[in-house]
């Protein structure tokens, strides 16, 4: 197998700019928000079309939310390498503080400090994860033109990750059999700092999404009654007190800190002398931590379980002030952690809380379970990361692996379901996922389309290597 085919090296070159213009923002320009059907219709449309003379089969799978794709790709092995791709957006909130139209696909400079990246294409969904999609299925209609597909693929299409994935959590599950000749799964994904060094991350932390609602039988009355009725707010804070409070968990199951092994020591050891927060919160606009040691606040970050409030409701919400006992109350929360331990075990423990706290008040605590996925881990060793690393080398960019990701992915549970290792990775250089102004720098993609062909050759090379050892 030729690793270094000139000629369609200088394809992919020479293509770049019309990848972009004509097939990437285009694609990026439908708001496939995962709530509007119509943009979710007219996105999985664009994708089906645009693999229609590759695909050696595709189908919808009905989705609790959105459909599921799944496509399948033959290349010249029996073995399917899983490929996760996700086309549905976080909505746009405050669209007037966004510097261009957040669908309008516009390519433009951010404000400082991120104008150093020169021209960026700036819409919801560039960076999560839209653009990494388009190169991904680019390169494949590239190596499938000239009969240099190196193995067999199954693609999938997730219109439902902002809202956890439930369809392809049930079949992973229900319908084991549809992945039944994957041996691997990978999500390409832009993943390099500001600095240009890419960020290879050796498992996800584990997510528990939940919404707490209290509410009482009274009307909203003057406060002047505070003392004499049930106030829902009062009884969700301390339900929420009970929990997480002064940045500490009190439930047994994350009361403890997550202990270290030793890879993930000597991970961090590498990464203490070069990595710290800087570069990190840069990119996110970061500008307060928790910590004012990097390396310390770095180490947060990845290990210790996170207690979020993303929202947070009750009461008058409107203008001025207006005292009164408010008659329902509501949040979100999210819980992110290394440790390994079972959703069901952490989600017991809060059910349980409600249920004391349900016997002893006038205020109706409702617990609901959103989302949930434990966490996962991959080998260094493993095919997959081992062609990460060579197609960053053979590009000249330099990598970081980390032990872990402070974010969680629905991914984990391929692992934990179908005994898959997984990866998310590749090259390019975005941000501001779920934020104003998300963004993936122009200059980044080539490499982006470049990492991809050289990825999936490196990765049938060693699976190949692979199987005739095992002979």
């Amino acid at each position: 197998m030729r690793l270094h085919d000139l000629e369609t090296e200088q394809i992919i070159n020479d293509s770049n700019k019309h990848f972009i213009e004509e097939e990437l923002i285009p694609f990026l320009k439908i708001p496939s928000t995962t709530s509007n059907p119509e943009g979710i219709s007219n996105a999985r449309d664009f994708l089906k079309s645009y693999i229609s003379n590759l695909s050696e089969k595709t189908i919808d799978v009905p989705g609790i939310i959105n459909p599921l794709t799944f496509s399948w790709i033959k290349g010249q092995s029996t073995d399917f390498l899983l490929i996760y791709m996700m086309y549905d957006t976080q909505p746009v909130h405050k669209s007037d503080k966004w510097i261009v139209d957040p669908f309008g696909g516009e390519i433009t400079t951010l404000k400082n400090p991120l104008d150093i990246l020169g021209d960026c294409i700036i819409t919801r969904g560039a960076y999560n994860s839209k653009t990494p999609l388009m190169c991904f299925l680019n390169i494949l209609k590239i190596m499938k033109q000239r009969e240099e597909l190196p193995i067999s693929l199954l693609l999938a299409f997730d219109s439902e990750e902002e809202q956890g994935s439930p369809t392809l959590l049930r079949l992973l599950r229900t319908k084991k059999e549809l992945f039944h000749d994957c041996i691997d799964a990978y999500y390409p994904a832009m993943k390099q700092e500001l600095n240009g060094i890419a960020v290879l991350k050796l498992g996800y932390k584990g997510i528990l999404s939940l919404t707490i609602k209290a509410s009482t039988n009274n009307n909203e009355v003057h406060s002047s009654f505070g003392s004499m009725i049930p106030n829902p707010i009062n009884d969700l804070i301390s339900i929420l007190n009970s929990i997480f409070v002064d940045g500490k968990f009190k439930i047994d199951s994350l009361k403890e800190p997550y202990k270290i092994n030793r890879e993930e020591r000597e991970l961090m050891d590498k990464l203490s002398n070069k990595t710290s927060l800087i570069a990190v919160k840069k990119k996110r606009g970061i500008k307060q931590t928790l910590q004012a040691n990097n390396e310390k606040s770095f180490y947060d970050y990845l290990f210790n379980p996170s207690f979020n409030i993303s929202t947070i409701k009750s009461g008058f919400l409107g203008g001025g002030i207006k005292n009164v006992v408010p008659n329902y109350a509501e949040c979100n929360i999210d819980i992110r952690f290394a440790h390994n331990i079972k959703i069901q075990t952490i989600y017991q423990e809060i059910e349980k809380i409600v249920d004391n706290y349900n016997k002893n008040s006038f205020s109706r605590i409702e617990l609901i379970k959103n989302i949930g996925y434990e966490g996962s881990r991959v080998k260094k060793e493993t095919n997959l990361i081992l062609s990460m690393h060579k197609s960053c080398e053979l590009l000249g960019v330099k990598y970081e692996d980390w032990p872990l990701s402070a974010a969680a992915a629905p991914l984990s549970s391929i692992q934990n379901e179908l005994g898959l290792n997984f990866v998310v990775g590749g090259l390019g250089i975005g941000g501001n996922a779920h934020a104003l102004n998300e963004f993936v720098q122009i200059e980044s993609v080539l490499n982006a389309r470049r990492f991809i062909y050289f990825f999936l050759q490196l990765y049938a090379k060693f699976n190949k290597k692979e199987e005739l050892n095992m002979k």
